[in-house]
């Protein structure tokens, strides 16, 4: 498999790094990833998603897939995410 995966390291200080920075404190993250993050509505190359059939992080661990999108929807320091 091509699938992009973040460890649970990465994403435990990803989280942190959002919670400690928060918006009402005047913080902007930007994110930049490989892959996007399933639940962002950014469409997928479906040529892609045909032959890989995991173009989002971690598409093959549904609770990891869906912790970045809910942490977008939570912390709105997150102002961007480019992928």
């Amino acid at each position: 498999s091509h699938e992009v995966t973040i460890d649970q390291e990465q994403i435990d200080w990803f989280e942190n790094v959002v919670k400690t920075h928060p918006a009402s404190e005047g913080w902007r993250i930007f994110v930049f990833t490989h892959a996007p993050p399933n639940g962002s509505g950014l469409r997928v190359l479906q040529e892609n998603h045909v032959v890989n059939g995991c173009c989002w992080l971690n598409h093959s661990n549904e609770n990891q897939c869906r912790k970045f999108i809910e942490l977008v929807r939570e912390h709105r320091c997150i102002k961007a995410w480019f992928s």
